[in-house]
């Protein structure tokens, strides 16, 4: 942001209670003042009491979802709001999920008198990961929806999904909304030596809206029929898993678990592969954030699940990139497909992509951002 004359200042949380961390993006904000405020959402709360790492059990479901109201970070909302006061600014921007963040800054702006602009990296009525269930839950996000977003100056939304959403119940805001996809960096990606083994890459969290059981088995259906030592096959898998899956992953005898990585370590490590995998069960209003991530790659893709948010995906692959989407229950056109990419493999034939979105780098999406602040 300070390369287009806009200084940030960052209003957050102190330490919490969570399953990853990455030390590594913070330290590239050495000169970016952040400002840290207590809060009693349960996360921070849990931190404070000595659980400094979080497992989400199946039991905490229920209770997560009785206090969805907009979500559980809405106790942060009075440290954010008193703190955020004191500081001189000339902006307000929220990005959100949590969608409480919401609600704070449409209280700043409006006690100061300054612009708001709000990001949704998620729709929140239709908020896929957490769904808001009972007329009360709804009736309350939709009220403070139409509050903030009536009220807001500027909106930005990852996709157009969200834009039409939003659009179609509040046709006022037409003019202020604007989509702006999640970017990459190109530096991140190089082409690295690929691995011995036929190497399949997933990276993201696994949770029930990726569940990857079908993935799974469509992996192992290719490797029985096609005669697949359990040595020479791989199913690489990135980031943070849910207790549940973690188990029925570790199982077999061809997965790797890396855990979290740090942001850059874990891109390296996606590249050096031969096939790249996503898992969707199947929400319209999934987004998956890493698209443009997984096109940068140059890796073939194959995904697991269909969704209207995969569109960036469904439009590369149209031109040329080499992808596939299968419904989340065909396992076996999943299968032939890892059967095919396999045979490639061992005959030499490197499949490779060039992502046709080369305009939808951080730093171009970051002007683009920019410059709409700028009009205001």
């Amino acid at each position: 942001m300070p390369r287009f004359d806009i200084e940030p200042i960052i209003l957050t949380r102190r330490d919490i209670s969570y399953h990853s961390y990455d030390k590594e993006l913070v330290n590239e904000l050495d000169d970016v003042e952040v400002i840290r405020t207590e809060s009693l959402d349960p996360a921070r709360v849990l931190y404070r009491i000595g659980m400094k790492q979080y497992a989400a059990k199946r039991w905490h479901g229920p209770i997560k979802q009785t206090i969805n109201f907009p979500d559980n970070k809405i106790p942060w909302v009075p440290f954010a709001y008193s703190t955020g006061r004191n500081v001189s600014f000339d902006f307000v921007f929220v990005t959100a999920p949590p969608f409480s963040a919401f609600i704070t800054g449409y209280y700043l702006a409006k006690s100061t008198s300054k612009p708001l602009i709000l990001d949704f990296r998620d729709a929140w009525l239709e908020f896929p990961f957490m769904p808001y269930k009972g007329a009360l839950q709804k009736r309350n996000v939709r009220y403070w929806e139409e509050k903030v977003v009536e009220h807001a100056d500027l909106i930005t939304v990852v996709d157009n999904n969200i834009k039409h959403s939003l659009t179609d119940r509040y046709p006022e805001i037409s003019n202020r909304i604007h989509v702006i996809p999640n970017g990459y960096d190109p530096d991140d990606f190089v082409q690295l030596e690929m691995p011995a083994k036929f190497t399949i890459a997933y990276i993201g969290t696994i949770r029930r809206e990726r569940d990857p059981t079908n993935l799974m088995r469509a992996v192992e259906k290719s490797r029985t029929e096609q005669g697949i030592a359990t040595t020479d096959i791989m199913v690489k898998f990135i980031g943070h898993i849910e207790e549940e899956y973690l188990r029925s992953i570790s199982e077999r005898s061809f997965t790797l678990v890396t855990g979290h990585l740090p942001y850059k370590e874990a891109i390296r490590e996606f590249c050096a592969s031969h096939v790249a995998v996503l898992v969707t069960t199947g929400s319209e209003y999934f987004f998956p954030s890493r698209q443009n991530e997984y096109l940068a790659s140059g890796l073939p893709i194959v995904v697991c699940g269909k969704s209207k948010g995969l569109h960036l995906f469904e439009n590369a692959f149209k031109k040329g990139y080499p992808g596939w989407i299968y419904d989340y229950d065909d396992i076996e056109g999943m299968s032939r497909q890892f059967k095919k990419l396999y045979r490639n493999y061992k005959s030499g034939k490197t499949v490779r992509g060039v992502t046709p979105y080369k305009e939808y780098t951080r730093e171009n999406l970051t002007r683009r951002l920019a410059g709409l602040i700028h009009t205001l």
